[in-house]
């Protein structure tokens, strides 16, 4: 188990690497000329800025609290949560 402080340590393209195929997209969020990409990785959340969609990146934000998922919860499509 990889901890948050052990992530940041690593580059930016190994960090990527890992988030894109170890980690949980949770969302996407568009304001202005600015995406927000959220990914879920072990016990914290990792949300990127971007610049230009997945072009450039603006600046990267590291967290283990939840309150990061209240921007994302309208895009969480709980239908399929739901059992009978």
């Amino acid at each position: 188990m990889m901890r948050m402080s052990e992530f940041k340590e690593l580059p930016l393209e190994e960090q990527l690497a890992i988030l894109y195929r170890e980690g949980v997209y949770v969302g996407k969020s568009k304001k202005n000329e600015f995406t927000k990409l959220l990914f879920q990785l072990e016990y914290f959340y990792i949300e990127i800025t971007y610049l230009s969609y997945r072009m450039s990146i603006d600046k990267i934000y590291y967290t283990k609290s939840t309150s990061i998922l209240e921007l994302y919860l309208e895009q969480v499509d709980v239908e399929y949560l739901v059992t009978w």
